[in-house]
């Protein structure tokens, strides 16, 4: 139903495109409000349009669509995912509730907040859950990055109430071995990120890409911070006792209730744009960060 509907969605916006480019193929169309555009009875024939999102009510472009947010919104996704969500959501804040927390090395994350600055939050991929509830250490708006997918919509629907915004797109991990399919649109969620950057907001996303390699970072979000010129904080999270995941790639642990928590922030790190070497050097550098708070995280909630 969903994909019925995003097809239709794309009709729509290509007919009312057209009204735009008729006798100006050429037209600057980032100018142009497709909102006051009447698409009935016009003629798509040759006609070779860039790709539209409808978006809240308007049409927009794929870029201005990552920004306003995902897709599969809350209630285009199948009532078995947000039922799921939901329940994953209820059980977060029960772990929260429940649990007690320890937080180490908040400091500069905090100065950085207070003084406006542009924020790139890392953590590894299986412990994502774990991070969710630092959200009660934000001042600034921040928005996470999640899969192009139902399951990415459901995963946003879980956050949204923690106070977290969403971006929907990712790339491809090198356990793959094969390039990015551009229907992930991690372009327009990278863009749609610096945007949020410049404006001095907060982004949160995972270090290393699905499917793998785990715990090795990967050069997506060392170029973001690079082209933003935005700190990278590495964050560990721990829960004790917690239960792992078998089978997963990204060796998730599945927090427990009434669990020891740790959040511990690591020194904020600073990318120069440089070339695939600089690049690969930098992502060791976040990798080794990553690997030091996580292991803090982890001694914090066992002592």
């Amino acid at each position: 139903m969903v994909r019925r509907q995003a097809e239709r969605a794309q009709k729509v916006a290509k007919k009312a495109a057209q009204k735009v480019v008729e006798g100006a193929r050429n037209v600057d169309l980032s100018k142009v409000d497709l909102s006051k555009i009447d698409p009935r009875n016009i003629d798509m024939k040759n006609v070779d349009l860039p790709r539209f999102d409808w978006e809240r009510g308007r049409f927009v472009r794929k870029d201005a669509a990552a920004v306003v947010g995902h897709s599969f919104h809350a209630k285009d996704v199948a009532w078995p995912l947000r039922l799921l969500g939901w329940l994953v959501n209820r059980y977060i804040r029960f772990c929260e509730v429940t649990g007690s927390l320890l937080v180490a090395g908040d400091g500069p994350f905090i100065k950085l907040q207070v003084e406006g600055k542009p924020i790139i939050l890392l953590v590894w991929h299986g412990r994502n859950f774990q991070a969710i509830p630092m959200s009660r250490l934000f001042i600034n708006p921040v928005t996470a990055l999640t899969s192009r997918s139902r399951d990415g919509a459901m995963i946003a629907n879980v956050i949204r109430p923690f106070g977290y915004a969403a971006i929907q797109g990712s790339g491809t991990g090198a356990a793959a071995k094969k390039k990015t399919n551009p229907k992930k649109r991690g372009m327009q969620a990278f863009r749609a990120m610096l945007k949020h950057l410049k404006n001095g907001e907060m982004v949160l996303a995972t270090a290393d890409v699905p499917p793998g390699p785990v715990f090795q970072t990967g050069p997506g979000m060392v170029k973001l911070a690079a082209k933003s010129g935005a700190a990278i904080m590495p964050i560990g999270a721990s829960f004790s006792p917690e239960l792992p995941i078998v089978g997963t790639w990204d060796k998730s642990k599945l927090p427990l209730p009434w669990a020891r928590r740790s959040l511990v922030f690591g020194n904020p790190l600073y990318i120069e744009d440089g070339d695939d070497e600089a690049i690969e050097a930098a992502c060791q550098a976040v990798t080794d960060a990553l690997n030091a708070v996580q292991a803090e995280a982890e001694k914090m909630v066992r002592k």
